[in-house]
Formats: C-alpha cells, structure tokens, sequence
C-alpha cells in the first residue's frame, strides 16, 4: 500500500485537495461546500481551513445531491 494513501487514512482533518483525492469531488465543489453551514465540515486551526473527516465522509453518505 502506498505509504501517502495510509497516512491520509489516518488523518482526523483534511486539505481540500486532499478530500478531493479521497472523495473523488472536485476541489470547486468542495470549496462550495466549505462555505455552506449546512454541512458542517470545516475546523479552523488559527487562519487555516481544515475539512473534518467523519463530517465530510457522514455529508458523502448521506446527501444525494451537493448544492451551493
């Protein structure tokens, strides 16, 4: 197994580009998503935007559709 896939599996908190790797979901989308409170996916740590794993993964499970 490919030593960068492990230890994105690990990971608790995620880039968009790599949410977008993971989830298949372009970097635009999840951008959009980012800024919709509806979902509920972003941690801020100090000035960075970083997207919860189990957020993000629970929104993917459970939406259908993913809308601005």
């Amino acid at each position: 197994m490919d030593v960068k896939k492990l230890e994105l599996d690990k990971k608790l908190t995620l880039s968009v580009e790599e949410a977008s790797e993971l989830s298949g979901i372009g970097v635009n989308t999840i951008y959009r998503m980012m800024k919709n409170p509806r979902y509920n996916i972003v941690i801020w740590v100090g000035k960075r935007r970083r997207i919860k794993r189990t957020a993000f993964e629970q929104v993917i499970n459970e939406e259908t559709f993913i809308d601005d």
